[in-house]
């Protein structure tokens, strides 16, 4: 955990859903003096925002929220982010510090590079903490505690934006990993857009053979990620297509496999392939107690 807690002076959290106030949520209940700004894109969003007691004030004029702001957290969907970096690169100070929690990072340096002509203060963050609930209403200022973080860096990056971004994910409580772009998407479609994939096949499974009368907690449970929210989820796999896809591949494979043990009638196959999962679960769930 970081020594110090974050402080910047004038914060923007640019989307005012789910994480965006999460974040203001999180600072505030731990101590953060500075003030907060969120930007939004309607009154009505401005007015939920204002209406957590999350902001101290909120806008829909990014010179007003910009101009002299010292971190930008963007925390919009996916293929919003050409617009805000273009909002950014208007309005926003030389000195801006710009973090993010993006599901996907390649698209996100994509779209950074398409409007602003310096990098280095651009700090990729993807928190890996969520729920199938959205908005500002849903804001909860633990929702990052002892959850993995990953920064995205380059080696161009300016140490002290590195350090402030840093910061303020470990003073929400966050284990802070740092990998390139490209590992983490690759490891991202694995362990989370993956499975919002596969909850959706359990879903519609069901609906075209039946059963859901009879469906209770494991069919609850293993197919929460399908009430996420859809545009979002689009937007995700939109924009790491390729390594869901790479993903998907070898998702395929275990089912044609699991399809051949059952097939073959083989009982000792069966009882192997459920220990080998069972045991690979425990392995992680043992390295996150440890690492708690």
């Amino acid at each position: 955990m970081a020594d110090e807690h974050f402080h910047t002076d004038r914060l923007v959290i640019i989307g005012s859903g789910l994480l965006g106030t999460s974040v203001t949520m999180g600072l505030k209940a731990r101590g953060f003096t500075g003030s907060i700004t969120a930007l939004c894109r309607t009154r009505a969003s401005a007015d939920k925002a204002l209406a957590t007691g999350a902001y101290d004030r909120a806008t829909l004029d990014p010179a007003s929220a910009l101009s002299e702001a010292t971190l930008a957290v963007i925390a919009v969907p996916l293929s919003g982010f050409g617009a805000v970096f273009a909002q950014i690169a208007e309005h926003g100070p030389a000195d801006l510090i710009i973090t993010d929690v993006g599901s996907a990072k390649a698209s996100v340096i994509s779209d950074a590079r398409a409007h602003l002509t310096d990098l280095s203060r651009v700090i990729g963050a993807h928190p890996m903490a969520g729920s199938e609930k959205s908005g500002p209403d849903a804001g909860d200022a633990d929702l990052f505690v002892g959850k993995p973080c990953i920064l995205t860096l380059g080696d161009s990056d300016d140490p002290d934006a590195v350090a402030a971004v840093r910061s303020l994910w470990e003073t929400l409580g966050m284990s802070v990993l740092v990998m390139s772009p490209q590992e983490h998407d690759e490891k991202v479609a694995v362990v989370s857009h993956l499975p919002h994939l596969a909850a959706l096949m359990l879903v519609e499974t069901a609906e075209q053979l039946g059963g859901l009368e009879l469906a209770s907690t494991g069919y609850r449970d293993t197919t929460r990620l399908a009430s996420s929210n859809p545009p979002m989820r689009a937007d995700i796999l939109m924009a790491n297509r390729e390594s869901v896809d790479q993903a998907l591949e070898v998702f395929g494979a275990r089912i044609a496999e699991a399809r051949s043990v059952l097939q073959a009638g083989d009982p000792q196959a069966i009882l192997d392939m459920l220990t080998r999962a069972r045991d690979s679960r425990e392995r992680w769930l043992d390295q996150q107690r440890n690492s708690m």
